[in-house]
């Protein structure tokens, strides 16, 4: 049976998080695409797009990004192009969309793509993130957790600095999942405790430094990962 688009709800972290960062502020918010089909076994799903559940999400909350959107960053993997896609479609007069590798395809951890792509298919998306979100053990092929979640959210701040409102950087569970954990400390274990499709963390700064929110937790005053 398939799901239909009523079953599949924009994370309630995300919406409320959404209209309590600060309007004077340059916002990045690090979002996880919307809803895909499954991935066949092995297939990293570089060509897959979004489902018509999907789409339906994807609007829901670009609606709510009606006359804040200010720049739209996205993955290069048609997931995250996709869901870019319709957010600017629906959320008003927005600047192009750009292609950012940071956010994936490599990404912001990804040093060797070979070795990244057989810790993939030995370990699924789950097992990296464990590893990376919850351990300081690195994988083969990629930087150090603390060294890519810093350096990712360096680059979401520059480009939230540009203008007041909220900079959307569309990317993967993964990457959303250790960027998170590594300011905010990890998840703990049991469902949900992965990013779901459309949920974000929030990052920007102010006189009290570097402010982080994800979920139930908002964190400032930070200096860096850990």
């Amino acid at each position: 049976m398939s799901t239909q688009a009523s079953d599949w709800q924009v994370p309630a972290a995300t919406l409320r998080w959404l209209d309590a960062v600060p309007a004077e502020r340059g916002v990045a918010m690090l979002v996880r695409h919307s809803v895909r089909d499954p991935l066949p076994p092995g297939d990293l799903g570089y060509a897959n797009t979004l489902n018509a559940e999907g789409v339906a999400l994807a609007r829901s909350l670009g609606e709510r990004l009606h006359g804040r959107l200010r720049s739209l960053h996205t993955s290069p993997l048609q997931r995250c192009m996709h869901t870019a896609e319709v957010f600017a479609r629906v959320a008003g007069d927005t600047p192009p969309i750009v292609t950012d590798r940071m956010l994936g395809d490599p990404g912001a951890w990804v040093l060797d793509r070979a070795l990244a792509g057989e810790n993939w298919k030995r370990l699924g998306s789950e097992g990296i993130m464990a590893r990376l979100a919850t351990t300081d053990e690195d994988l083969p092929g990629t930087r150090p957790a603390r060294v890519g979640a810093q350096d990712l959210a360096t680059h979401m701040l520059a480009i939230a600095a540009s203008a007041p409102g909220v900079h959307v950087c569309v990317t993967h569970d993964i990457l959303l999942a250790i960027a998170a954990a590594r300011f905010l400390g990890p998840p703990p274990a049991g469902p949900g405790r992965w990013p779901a499709y459309l949920e974000a963390a929030f990052f920007w700064q102010d006189e009290a430094g570097l402010h982080v929110a994800y979920r139930d937790l908002h964190r400032s005053g930070l200096t860096g990962a850990r």
